[in-house]
This record gives structure tokens, C-alpha cells and sequence, in this order.
């Protein structure tokens, strides 16, 4: 490979971290929060979340229980076992948004004996669906930075996670590595995977299965990731794999189970 070029392991890592910690702070298992700004996208199916951004105008109307994958109020908290060490989230605000409410989370996440704090939000929309401006996060992983161009992650509300259905939207990210830039397509797919019986050390749940898989290739590499997220009604996400893969070989990089969860 050329010295000009950029090198798509060191893109692939960079990727992967951006793609776990966004994934990671939708399923309500830690994030990290830059200029927090939101950013624009769109989403196939039938969604009309993907577009809305936080606004302190419009529609205010909370979605019902039913219909959001996990439980939004002040105060909720939830204490997570992770790969190296815990995580504690607990939500801080939620507020008035372009059509539900936006929901502020903060995290403590220890590791490897050593504590740091983040902020992450996400907007929850009047039909139970949620987006999560993926320009609140970034990386300087493998030498590698990512900076994102437009587009959200995006999870349907809880019924239609249930229907099996796929969706999609795509991220523009600008890699930079040692000076040399590229940009690529992110494909970004959520697909709800059935239920199944997960036992974690808060107890045994009968959880809705969620996959969030983010793919792109980088000069001819194919690189993929997996968030899996287990889902407990009235609980939230009670169990997450972070699964990776490389050529024709999967592993799991990283694991979070809840210990405890508190309603505020």
C-alpha cells in the first residue's frame, strides 16, 4: 500500500470505536458527548423520525410506554458490569423537543480502576421512536480520527422492532490518518431479533432482541460491526454484546450486563 494512502485498519478501528460507543449509548449502556450538535439524515421505511433534531418548539407529547423500547424519566438509573469494569447511567433531563422529547443521559464508566464522565442525548419522538445524533461522538482510536458529515442513528419504535423489519440510513464520515483524508459511507441497519430468556446478575429476563449492525468498506476492505442489545419491558436494555467482524472471523469485543435498575 502506498504511503499516501490511508490505512483501512487504522480506519476500521476508528470506526468501530465511533460505531460501539454510539451504539452502546442508544442501548442505554454509556456514550460520550462532544459539541453535541445534532445532525441531519434520512432513513429508509416508513420513519418519520431520522430528520428531527432537538428544538426547544413543536410537539411536546410523550410517547406511551407501549411503544418506547426502554424507560425515559428522570432519575432512572441503571448500573451495568462491563468487559474491564462498570457503568452507571442515569438520566438528568428530559426536555422539550421537535415532536416528543429530548432525553440527557450521564455516565460513569469505570475502567480498569479509573473513572470518567460523559453526556449523551438522544431524541425519543411522539410515535416511541427514537434517533441519536451520531456527531456527539468521535475518536482519535488506531492514529486514525472520524468526523461525522450528516446522518443519525436511528431505532423504530418498540412494535415495529417486533415486526422483524429492517432499517436503514447511512453516515458520511471523513477519516484522517496522518494527514491523509478520506471519506466514506456507513451503512447503518436496526433489525429487532425476537425475544429470548438472558439471565444477567439483576435476574433473568424475558428481553426483545435488537440488532444495530454498522458496515462500510475502506479501500476494498469490508469492515462490520455488531451492537446487540437485550431489551426487558419496564427494565431497558438488561444485557449488550459488541461483536466484531474481520474477514470471515466474528468475536465479541465487549460485554455489558446489568447489576440493578432503579426508576427515578
Amino acid at each position: 500500500m502506498s504511503r499516501n494512502a490511508v490505512s483501512p485498519r487504522g480506519l476500521a478501528g476508528a470506526a468501530a470505536v465511533v460505531a460501539i460507543t454510539a451504539g452502546l449509548a442508544l442501548a442505554g449502556c454509556g456514550g460520550s458527548s462532544s459539541s453535541g450538535g445534532a445532525a441531519g439524515g434520512s432513513t429508509g421505511g416508513s420513519s418519520p423520525a431520522a430528520s428531527h433534531s432537538p428544538s426547544s418548539s413543536g410537539s411536546t407529547t410523550a410517547a406511551t410506554t407501549a411503544t418506547v423500547p426502554f424507560p425515559v424519566g428522570v432519575g432512572d438509573t441503571w448500573r451495568y458490569k462491563t468487559t474491564d469494569g462498570r457503568t452507571v447511567n442515569r438520566i438528568t433531563a428530559v426536555t422539550p423537543a421537535s415532536g416528543g422529547q429530548q432525553v440527557t443521559m450521564r455516565s460513569a464508566i469505570t475502567s480498569l480502576g479509573s473513572t470518567s464522565h460523559t453526556t449523551a442525548y438522544y431524541v425519543v419522538h411522539s410515535d416511541g421512536s427514537i434517533s441519536l445524533p451520531f456527531s456527539q461522538f468521535s475518536t482519535n482510536s488506531s492514529g486514525a480520527s472520524v468526523q461525522l458529515i450528516s446522518g443519525n442513528i436511528f431505532w423504530p419504535p418498540a412494535d415495529e422492532l417486533s415486526s422483524g423489519r429492517a432499517y436503514h440510513d447511512a453516515l458520511k464520515i471523513a477519516f484522517s490518518d496522518d494527514g491523509m483524508k478520506q471519506n466514506v459511507t456507513a451503512h447503518v441497519t436496526v433489525r429487532g431479533g425476537g425475544s429470548q430468556s438472558v439471565t444477567v446478575p439483576a435476574g433473568t429476563y424475558n428481553a426483545d432482541v435488537v440488532n444495530m449492525t454498522m458496515a462500510e468498506t475502506i479501500e476494498g476492505i469490508a469492515v462490520s460491526s455488531v451492537v446487540r442489545t437485550w431489551l426487558a419491558p419496564g427494565v431497558g436494555p438488561v444485557k449488550s454484546e459488541v461483536i466484531m467482524h474481520e474477514g470471515t472471523t466474528d468475536h465479541i469485543a465487549a460485554v455489558n450486563e446489568l447489576i440493578s435498575y432503579k426508576a427515578g
